[in-house]
């Protein structure tokens, strides 16, 4: 058995990277293709969306306004932009 596994260790190990490789995106929700606009249009709808904010976070936005417990919408929306840029600014520095 132990001469199995050292004459295929190679093979076994390009196995485990092309399993490991698979299952990541549904372990860090890290996907590689970009989503549909479909999907961006369901889940933001209803929802004006600022041209100030970056397409990769339009569903972050849309998920701020659909959660937050403010009544006004244009404090919501207010808040919601303000947190976006806080949230650029984070990633930047």
């Amino acid at each position: 058995m132990l001469k199995y596994i050292k004459s295929n260790l190679p093979i076994l190990i390009l196995i485990i990277i092309v399993i490991g490789g698979l299952g990541y995106p549904f372990y860090s929700g890290k996907w590689i293709m970009a989503p549909r606009l479909s999907e961006i249009d369901s889940k933001c709808y209803g929802v004006d969306v600022p041209s100030s904010i970056e397409h990769n976070k339009v569903l972050l936005f849309c998920s701020c306004v659909h959660t937050v417990g403010i009544e006004n919408k244009e404090e919501k929306y207010k808040y919601c932009t303000n947190r976006m840029d806080k949230i650029a600014y984070r990633q930047d520095s």
